[in-house]
C-alpha cells in the first residue's frame, strides 16, 4: 500500500472527507487529493506529521507508506497557535523595577522606581523580582556602591548566599551564614548582624552594575 492508497483508507475508516481531513490537518484539500490521487507522490516531513496527528497515529505508519527512512530527531515539529504565543512570552524580557527604600513586604513601595532593568524571562522566573539601589561599600569588591541588586522574595535564603534585608529602615547586604549553634547571622565588610535584627529579607539572585556612577 502506497501512501496515497494508506491516507485514503485512513480517511475512510475514519469517515471524513478530504474536506474534513483539510480542516484536521490544517493542509489544503488539494494537497490531500493529490496525494491520495498520485501512486508516485511523496509528501515532506512536515505534511505528513499534520496528517499524522490528524490521524492520531504514529508519524512512522506514514513514513514507511512513504518509503522514507523515519528519524525521529529529523521530523520538524508543528508548533500549534499556543505553543507559538509561549515561546514569544518567553522571549520577551520582563521589565523589573529598581528602588532605593527595602520595604517589609513585596509589592508595598509607594516610592515611584527610579528606573527600569530588564531580564530574559527565564531568569526572572519568581512573582517578587523587585531591585534596589545599593549605597556603601560593604560588600566591595564583588557589590559596589551604586550597584543595582535583583532580588526574589519567594527564594528561601541558603547558606553563602548574599541577601538583602531591612535593619532599622536601612537597607543592609551581606552574606547569609550559620553559627557552630545552626543560627543565621548576615556577614559583611562591616560586621555581623544577627538575622532576628532583620524585618524583612530577599536573596540576591543577580547584581546589574549601574554604568552611570
Amino acid at each position: 500500500m502506497n501512501i496515497g492508497e494508506k491516507i485514503k483508507s485512513l480517511r475512510q475508516i475514519r469517515g471524513l472527507t478530504q474536506g474534513q481531513l483539510s480542516i484536521k490537518s490544517g493542509l489544503p484539500r488539494t494537497t490531500i487529493a493529490s496525494i491520495e490521487n498520485k501512486a508516485s507522490s511523496r509528501p515532506s516531513a512536515s505534511v505528513l506529521v499534520k496528517l499524522a496527528s490528524a490521524f492520531n497515529i504514529d508519524v512512522s505508519e506514514l513514513y514507511e507508506a512513504a518509503g522514507l527512512y523515519h528519524d525521529e530527531s529529523k521530523i520538524r515539529h508543528v508548533e500549534t497557535p499556543e505553543e507559538i504565543l509561549e515561546r514569544l512570552r518567553l522571549a520577551s524580557p520582563i521589565a523589573v523595577p529598581v528602588y532605593t527604600d527595602f520595604v517589609i513586604h513585596a509589592g508595598d513601595n509607594v516610592e515611584a522606581p527610579i528606573e527600569y532593568i530588564y531580564l530574559a524571562r527565564p531568569k526572572a522566573v519568581g512573582k517578587n523580582i523587585e531591585a534596589y539601589l545599593i549605597k556603601g561599600q560593604c560588600m566591595e569588591p564583588d557589590i559596589q556602591d551604586g550597584d543595582i541588586a535583583i532580588v526574589d522574595r519567594d527564594v528561601a535564603p541558603e547558606k553563602g548566599n548574599i541577601i538583602l534585608c531591612l535593619i532599622n529602615s536601612e537597607i543592609v547586604i551581606g552574606r547569609y551564614l550559620l553559627d557552630k549553634e545552626g543560627k543565621p547571622y548576615i556577614q559583611n565588610g562591616h560586621g555581623k548582624h544577627e538575622l532576628k535584627e532583620c524585618q524583612a529579607t530577599a536573596v540576591v539572585t543577580g547584581i546589574s552594575r549601574n554604568m552611570r556612577h
